[in-house]
């Protein structure tokens, strides 16, 4: 049996863990980025079909591929590191799915050994056609997890969604989960208007160098009063790769805050009225600290966001 460093049943008790995981995120923050953590709060926007106007920190943390495989003790210490950054730097979504291989469970233990439950906006999703196999997915999600009540379920890459939308309802008024969604990133994302009307979030596509949800996509989504979370708002890496070894413009850095160009394509994102929260991906806790700190500070303007456009469409 594969030996989970993680385990509290074992030789790992949980002070020992927490002193890990604390020195373990200090390790890779160091040294840091210039910061604005002490003097601004991060940027929250509204989840438009709260009752109560609840609001989420505008960066999350994505945990495909990143989170999908448990590795040795120091690679789940900087795992470990990651969620600690994220929920004591002011974020609180944690966004994983049921296909993510190891990333569900191994996010639901972080986060209860870590006894931050309460500090965390839990999002999953089930990929599975017919109404009693989504069933099963949601039961393991919950146990993955290690709570009663999931923030978020979505339906994955739109899979039999009329078959599922009967079920997400029935587990909202039942109080399991507090909002449903459906989620999609490739070529057919834009169909996730169809379902707009019954649903409560979005996931989807975009960033600085794929724009086509500008078009249909986020304006239906402020239309119908949708929060939306972007996933891969770096293409898994393509966005910044061309930006390798290149400085960023001083006006980014004075009006914005952004010292590097992961923050700007975070900042171009997540200033945009329709979106609610990015979820970029990572398992370096010094990276999830320079993407908090995207969402402090001034998000940018209609000509910011241009300028910002304006840098990738040069390349």
């Amino acid at each position: 049996m594969r030996r989970n460093p993680f385990n509290f049943s074992q030789d790992l008790t949980r002070s020992r863990f927490l002193k890990m995981t604390s020195a373990a995120s200090a390790a890779l923050l160091a040294p840091a980025l210039p910061s604005i953590a002490a003097a601004e709060p991060m940027a929250t926007k509204a989840i438009p079909k709260s009752k109560d106007g609840e609001q989420l920190p505008v960066i999350g943390l994505g945990t495909a591929r990143t989170f999908s495989r448990r590795g040795d003790a120091d690679d789940m210490a900087s795992k470990a590191g990651v969620v600690r950054t994220l929920l004591e730097g002011g974020g609180s979504v944690i966004d994983t799915a049921a296909a993510y291989r190891d990333a569900e469970e191994l996010s639901g233990e972080l986060v209860e050994q870590m006894g931050f439950r309460d500090r965390t906006f839990f999002a999953t999703k089930f990929g599975k056609r017919g109404r009693e196999n989504g069933i099963q997915s949601m039961e393991r999600s919950f146990k993955h997890l290690r709570t009663d009540m999931i923030d978020l379920m979505y339906v994955h890459n739109m899979v039999d969604v009329d078959t599922h939308l009967s079920t997400l309802k029935d587990y909202k008024a039942q109080g399991r989960i507090r909002y449903m969604g459906v989620t999609s990133t490739g070529r057919r994302q834009d169909n996730l208007a169809t379902w707009m009307d019954d649903l409560d979030f979005v996931e989807f596509a975009y960033s600085v160098a794929r724009r086509g949800a500008e078009n249909r996509l986020l304006p239906a989504a402020q239309d119908k009063g949708v929060a939306v979370f972007v996933a891969m708002p770096f293409r898994i890496g393509a966005v910044l790769r061309p930006m390798r070894d290149k400085e960023v413009p001083q006006w980014a850095r004075e009006e914005l805050n952004c010292h590097t160009y992961a923050q700007l394509a975070l900042k171009f994102v997540v200033s945009h009225p329709g979106v609610t929260v990015a979820i970029p991906a990572t398992s370096n806790p010094r990276h999830m600290a320079e993407n908090l700190d995207a969402g402090r500070g001034p998000m940018a303007d209609t000509k910011q966001s241009a300028r910002i456009a304006a840098l990738w469409e040069d390349l």
